[in-house]
């Protein structure tokens, strides 16, 4: 009753006409005005009467509540306009308090700071006036300024909750997450009722992966959110994970985080933004994870609906790119991001440079990469200071660069410099686990097995045990390849259940699967004749084809040939041909072949052979052999029902990559009589090898000694040949791991019989050779030869082709 006697006056007031009010006080008309604004929440008449008296009576009191009125009603621009002729001298302190929130939310930041400047100049103790002048100063990005107003104000106000809200905004413009939260955390707790601090804390919490304190809080007051919170609570949960697992290269972390964005990704109250996110984060997940056909499947349709992505997400996908083998698309994706970000090239926690040289190198891009190296490496210092920002410690960054551009030189044939080189390193940091890792891959490549392993397991020495994988892995691979599969395996099917993904996985994984796959092989070989020598075929041909199943566990495994052979002769057309079945039997450092079969046509007897070669080291190995109807019987011999078994023996030396050498000492016996005996003696050496281009010669001496038989077959008492032959080849990269060649071949010779004059051989060739993935080799060349036989001169166009196809 009270309250509404009290709002009768001020209504009739309010109607009443000007020249009314005109007998009451200024004062009173004021008061009266404003109460009845606050009392019915109406602003236009109330303002509209108190600027009429305003204009009447240039009340400064009446100005003051105009002011306030004003901006209560959010009429900012004319609160800002009522007396803007008036110096600062002429406002009162509430006035410059209301014009200078005014000024700040109408978008003027230094109109707003001149008022509350002037406040603080007047009245020094105001707290308001350093909180607005902080407030300002953060808006206009002057944050040292805002932190000496916000502590002045503290030190008057104290920790008020205005001063932690300031605290807050400035916290998030500076980017100083903690302090945010930790500024949010104090408002919730002196407003533990505020429904929209605790939404504001829990979003901050979950943005920054406090995903525990978020948890409390969504658990604590599950009224205040909604399923959505949830989503994306539970999609925040999942993010840090993946990030945790990539900080930390844990995959069990990242699948944990995958698996949280697939509930999310299921659930069906699942909005467009949340969906877009997540999927965005799968992507790198599963890149991470080297689930590379999956993120690239999931990036493509990504882009089909929105045109775009991200950078971190454009990053993934050429990750993805480069494990399925597709560099040449991952390039210009890498190049991109290097033009709109190249601070990111060098970054020491990612960076692109090395990303991109490793696509250029898959590629076979070398130049580029070369060049890639060279600006990168303009780019680092030598130093750089450390986490402290106090310290100068040497670049990691330029370290890697040195390490790459030594993996380079190998990889564009210069083997034997790049192990110099990491020795060289080595003499200066010799307790560096990566130039020993790199040593180790060096040494395999050149073939030296045993050193490439104690390479390894130094490196591994050195590292603690969550980085041993790699080292391992190119242990277990050198392995493979020297032929030690005894052990190896089973290590091996291990790694791949338990290892983490990683490029050293996938390498291992890989060569296994190549080195025990099943092979088919087809060679074919016809020659066609001109000449005046009768004991050779005018047109030959030479066909075999072997099947070697997939190898066991030891190495071993068995394999089926037939051979085919015919030739027109004087005589006519003549055939004859194998059948066989053999076992491989690994036992290194013995490796025994075993081989049983029959003849064919022509050739109606059995063969057997038996071959076991044993690696004294990695250079040197002996081989023994013998065979009962041996394959290299002549088909006119056969057609004479002349068999032949052969007995051999032959050492090897490798020195490396570049240079090998052997000879070989053979007896056939053949059924008429006659003992060939054989010697042969063997060169071979790359001379040049960068990039594309490869050189590499062959030199052979060799004589026989047969005894006088009268035979159908060629068969001199005595010769000696000596030849040589230059290969020059190109390989243009038709993709990654697939290569087209072609080359061009010169040989030349003498050959000496016995009985007859010195002559001249030669040769010229051409052929090229495909190279497919994931196995696949095609082979064909046509050459033509100058061979002499009995004094006579005969010149062969010969054809080959070549079809190997590994199937794992």
């Amino acid at each position: 009753m009270k309250r509404l006697l009290t709002a009768v006056p001020l209504c009739v007031i309010a109607l009443l006409p000007l020249e009314a009010l005109a007998d009451a006080s200024a004062d009173a008309q004021r008061q009266a005005l404003v109460q009845h604004a606050i009392a019915s929440g109406q602003w236009d008449t109330p303002i509209s009467h108190l600027r009429s008296l305003y204009a009447r009576t240039g009340n400064v009191a009446v100005r003051s509540d105009l002011i306030a009125l004003l901006i209560r009603a959010e009429r900012l621009e004319e609160a800002l306009s009522t007396c803007a002729g008036c110096s600062m001298e002429d406002l009162t302190a509430h006035e410059l308090l209301d014009l200078g929130g005014a000024a700040r939310r109408q978008g003027e930041p230094d109109l707003a700071l001149a008022y509350f400047t002037s406040l603080a100049h007047r009245e020094p103790e105001e707290p308001a006036a350093w909180l607005g002048q902080a407030l300002v100063y953060i808006d206009q990005g002057r944050y040292v300024l805002a932190e000496t107003a916000l502590k002045r104000y503290e030190i008057l106000a104290g920790p008020t909750l205005e001063a932690l809200e300031a605290r807050g905004y400035l916290a998030a413009e500076t980017d100083n997450a903690l302090a945010e939260l930790q500024a949010r955390q104090a408002l919730v707790e002196r407003q533990p009722d505020s429904p929209n601090e605790i939404r504001a804390l829990y979003r901050l919490a979950v943005s920054l992966g406090a995903s525990e304190p978020a948890r409390e809080l969504f658990e604590r007051y599950p009224d205040l959110f909604s399923a959505s919170d949830a989503l994306w609570l539970r999609y925040y949960e999942g993010v840090n994970d993946i990030r945790l697992g990539i900080h930390l290269e844990d995959h069990r972390s990242i699948e944990r985080g995958l698996g949280k964005l697939d509930l999310v990704l299921g659930s069906e109250e699942l909005d467009p933004g949340l969906r877009l996110q997540a999927e965005r984060d799968k992507v790198v997940a599963l890149a991470q994870l080297r689930r590379f056909d999956e993120a690239e499947i999931l990036s493509q349709q990504l882009l089909q609906q929105f045109g775009s992505l991200p950078s971190y997400v454009l990053r993934a996908r050429a990750h993805a790119l480069n494990g399925l083998g597709h560099p040449e698309q991952a390039i210009p994706i890498y190049q991109a991001m290097l033009r709109d970000e190249p601070e990111r090239g060098a970054d020491l926690s990612d960076p692109l440079y090395e990303s991109l040289f490793f696509s250029y190198t898959d590629a076979r891009r070398h130049r580029e990469a070369q060049h890639l190296l060279e600006e990168w490496r303009r780019a680092e210092p030598a130093y750089r200071r450390d986490f402290t920002g106090t310290t100068h410690i040497e670049n990691p960054n330029l370290q890697k660069v040195l390490l790459l551009d030594t993996m380079l030189m190998a990889w564009r044939g210069n083997e034997r410099q790049a192990q110099v080189q990491v020795d060289a390193y080595l003499t200066e940091a010799p307790a560096n686990p990566y130039l020993w890792l790199l040593r180790g891959d060096i040494s395999r490549w050149r073939g030296w097995f045993e050193q490439a392993q104690a390479d390894y397991r130094h490196a591994a020495s050195l590292l603690g045990p969550e980085h041993r994988d790699t080292p391992h892995h190119g242990e277990l691979i050198a392995r493979l390849q020297q032929g030690l599969w005894r052990g190896t395996v089973a290590q091996i099917r291990h790694e791949l259940d338990t290892a983490k993904p990683s490029v050293s996985r996938d390498n291992l994984e890989r060569e296994w699967q190549e080195q025990r796959a099943a092979e088919l092989a087809l060679s074919v070989r016809r020659s066609d004749g001109q000449g005046g020598g009768s004991t050779q075929a005018s047109r030959e041909w030479l066909s075999d084809v072997v099947f070697r199943s997939p190898r066991d566990d030891r190495g071993s495994r068995y394999y089926l040939q037939h051979r085919h052979q015919y030739g027109t002769f004087d005589e006519g057309s003549l055939r004859a041909g194998y059948a066989i079945a053999g076992y491989e039997w690994n036992l290194f450092p013995n490796h025994v072949t075993l081989a049983a079969g029959h003849g064919l046509q022509l050739n109606d007897e059995p063969h057997f052979s038996a071959t076991l070669r044993h690696d004294f080291t990695e250079h040197v190995a002996v081989t023994l052999g013998t065979e009962y109807n041996s394959l290299t019987t002549p088909l006119r011999a056969l057609n004479d029902d002349v068999h032949a078994n052969r007995y051999h023996v032959a050492l090897t030396y490798r020195h490396d990559e570049r240079r090998t050498l052997g000879a070989e000492v053979s007896l056939t016996d053949f059924d008429d009589g006659n003992l060939r005996r054989s010697v042969l003696g063997y060169w071979e050496e790359r001379l040049y090898q960068r990039d594309r281009w490869l050189l590499a010669a062959t030199g052979w001496l060799g004589g026989s000694r047969n005894d006088e038989v009268s035979a159908s077959y060629y068969n001199p008492e005595r010769d000696t040949h000596l030849s040589g032959e230059l290969v020059l080849e190109y390989a243009h990269p038709l993709g990654y791991r697939q290569t087209f060649t072609q080359g061009i071949s010169v040989g030349t010779g003498q050959y000496w019989q016995h009985g007859e004059t010195r002559e001249e051989t030669w040769s010229l060739g051409y052929h090229q050779r495909w190279e497919f993935q994931p196995g696949i080799s095609l082979e064909y060349g046509i050459a033509r030869e100058r061979a002499v036989y009995d004094g006579q001169a005969e010149h062969d166009t010969v054809l080959t082709g070549a079809l190997v196809w590994r199937f794992p």
